[in-house]
């Protein structure tokens, strides 16, 4: 028996997790605000992509992991996605970008530019609300409405992943909006059973999803369930111990992953940002 990882992209990260988070995960991103949730994505996007214009440093990874077998354990292969697909369900590609640009070097902005195919649903998010009205007029439309499209958010996405899913990898910017986003045709309920169908479904395409949401927005309930229902989450956290500002990843759970954590002690990854290389982890926690 064979099974797919795929890297994180974040070195020191897939070293204690065996390389990679196993092929068919839908991973929760949990984030308190501007904890590292977005750039761990943007440096995941990056560096996979590094990894596919390198075949060759690539293959010694996956040779050094394959050597790395313990007796009895089931033979895991690393492999790249084939495509990254960006859905952004309100900012647009341009905005996007230009966070980038702002925060990070030329090299690191050029390969998310030219790597990543975005797709925006702003079109359809914004549809019934006022900001329609605000800001699609004769001498300024912002916003690119389909007025005869009947499908509603939840509709769009779910072909956007029937689509573009298999194989790839592929990041929802936000959960937190779509959560948000009731009407007389979408409830919190029905994002609870569009994410149970997904990570069922996510099995067979055999690539990584990720979802974006904040901390402290959603009603306690509500995000437990969501957490309890994906394969893995991933929580960004600030250090409210610390005396200086310190950002904090720990894998609260993840399928097929926390008994690796559990044998190395650890508890969770301190992180940094920075313009050359991104979101990086700069010390490991471990229970003694």
């Amino acid at each position: 028996m064979a099974l797919n990882k795929i890297p994180s992209g974040i070195k020191t990260l897939d070293t204690n997790i065996n390389d990679g988070f196993p092929a068919g995960s839908v991973i929760l991103l949990l984030e308190d605000v501007g904890a590292g949730a977005r750039e761990f994505i943007y440096t995941s996007i990056v560096n996979n992509l590094n990894l596919k214009a390198d075949p060759s440093y690539f293959e010694m990874i996956n040779r050094k992991h394959e050597k790395q077998k313990h007796e009895g354990e089931i033979n895991t292969t690393l492999a790249l996605p084939d495509e990254i697909y960006y859905i952004s369900l309100s900012r647009s590609k341009e905005d996007i970008l230009n966070e980038n640009a702002y925060a990070f070097h030329e090299d690191f902005f050029n390969t998310l530019k030219e790597g990543v195919n975005f797709k925006e649903l702003s079109d359809i998010y914004f549809r019934q609300s006022i900001i329609k009205n605000l800001w699609l007029t004769d001498k300024k439309k912002n916003l690119d409405f389909d007025s005869n499209s009947n499908k509603n958010i939840l509709e769009e996405i779910s072909d956007l992943f029937g689509e573009f899913a298999a194989n790839n990898i592929v990041i929802l910017d936000s959960l937190t909006e779509l959560v948000l986003y009731e009407g007389d045709y979408l409830s919190k309920n029905d994002v609870i059973m569009f994410l149970k169908s997904l990570v069922r479904i996510s099995k067979e395409w055999n690539g990584l999803i990720y979802l974006l949401l904040n901390t402290r927005i959603l009603e306690t309930n509500i995000q437990e369930i969501i957490s309890d229902t994906v394969d893995g989450v991933l929580t960004f956290e600030w250090d409210k111990k610390s005396v200086k500002l310190q950002r904090n990843l720990c894998i609260t759970k993840f399928r097929g992953l926390l008994p690796q954590l559990e044998q190395n002690n650890i508890e969770k990854f301190e992180t940094k940002i920075t313009s050359n290389d991104g979101f990086e982890v700069s010390n490991i926690r471990k229970i003694i």
